[in-house]
């Protein structure tokens, strides 16, 4: 076989395991997802848990006190959540209270027609909405809370394994590379040691970059809603979580300022006050400016810099892992994208060197 003949063969069996890998990407996007979030909480927490190991400590044990840490911050932080929702959903249930439902949904739908006069709203939305909601109090509700049960069961289910398999990536760590390494011919194992490194600080830097985005996006929300409150009495309660959910989703590329825009709207929606017009649009200007922001500066810098990726390419590869795996394959298409482009450049670079 000559060497033309062995370098189509190469490429007709480099196409058919890629065509074959994206077909069955769908059946296995589940398991995907945990193993890719099981191998980006062990590249959080591994620095972590080296350092309690300086303590003299064994490193299931550091281990343990590491994810622990974590429980009790997010515990934490979930107390502190709760008594914010109970207040939210008091207000709710005062600013309800008295009025029938249909009184209450056309003093609604009154208001916003008079603080937004250029909308123009259909005399019966009013008893659709009421006609809706009825329908689904009586007749969706009881489906809608069994399948966001099942849904809650599902997370928990796949939380539970993220962190059965994290831990042990944590605890084994040393004893997994080794069985690696030694998997590797000898010839190969410098590139395979180089390999593994490049890849854990490519997914350091990344999981660095995206969590300042998060912090500046979510910083850029709650700046901008507290200016609203105090400029345009805008009455935006909540404006501090308002932004941490905006940082938050901002996890998931170009979705943030939007999720945070919703319930500021929504709220200032609810409580009606004379200047609505006003606020809503001023609102929608804070989150578009911080969208352009996190898009125009610090997504580009920090993010693309983290992975070494010009700002098209990361936006191509957001377009692609959208399409292949919805909001999850955006979430992880950057990090995947840049250990490929790890893996393949340190390959080519070494490919003489290493020679069959």
């Amino acid at each position: 076989m000559t060497n033309n003949q062995k370098f189509i063969l190469k490429l007709i069996i480099a196409a058919v395991a890629v065509a074959s890998f994206v077909l069955i990407l769908p059946r296995i996007s589940g398991i995907i997802t945990i193993l890719v979030l099981s191998v980006l909480f062990f590249t959080i927490l591994d620095p972590v848990v080296d350092r309690f190991e300086r303590f003299n400590l064994a490193r299931a044990h550091a281990t343990l006190i590491t994810l622990l840490a974590i429980f009790i911050i997010i515990g934490s932080g979930v107390s502190a959540l709760i008594p914010i929702f109970n207040d939210a959903r008091l207000t709710a249930t005062e600013a309800l209270k008295g009025d029938s439902l249909e009184e209450q949904v056309n003093a609604w739908v009154h208001n916003i027609q008079s603080s937004l006069p250029f909308v123009k709203i259909p005399e019966n939305t009013a008893d659709k909405i009421i006609s809706t909601s009825t329908t689904f109090i009586k007749e969706d509700l009881p489906g809608f809370l069994l399948s966001l049960a099942s849904a809650v069961g599902n997370i928990l289910s796949n939380l539970f394994f993220i962190i059965f398999i994290t831990f042990f990536l944590l605890k084994d760590e040393r004893s997994l590379k080794k069985s690696l390494i030694n998997a590797v011919p000898n010839r190969y194992f410098e590139l395979s040691v180089n390999l593994m490194y490049k890849i854990q600080s490519q997914l350091s830097s990344y999981l660095q970059g995206q969590f300042t985005a998060a912090m500046s996006v979510g910083l850029l929300s709650t700046v901008g809603l507290l200016m609203l409150n105090l400029f345009l009495d805008a009455g935006i309660s909540y404006a501090v979580v308002i932004g941490v959910w905006a940082g938050l989703a901002n996890l998931i590329p170009y979705v943030g300022p939007v999720a945070g825009a919703v319930p500021a709207i929504m709220i200032v929606l609810f409580h009606g006050p004379a200047n609505m017009l006003v606020i809503v649009v001023a609102i929608i200007v804070v989150f578009a400016v911080v969208q352009m922001i996190d898009n125009i500066f610090i997504s580009p810098m920090v993010v693309g810099k983290s992975v070494d990726m010009h700002p098209l390419m990361v936006f191509l590869v957001l377009l692609i892992g959208g399409n292949l795996m919805g909001l999850l394959g955006m979430m992880f298409a950057v990090p995947v994208a840049g250990i490929i482009k790890v893996t393949t450049t340190l390959i080519i670079n070494n490919s003489r060197r290493y020679r069959l």
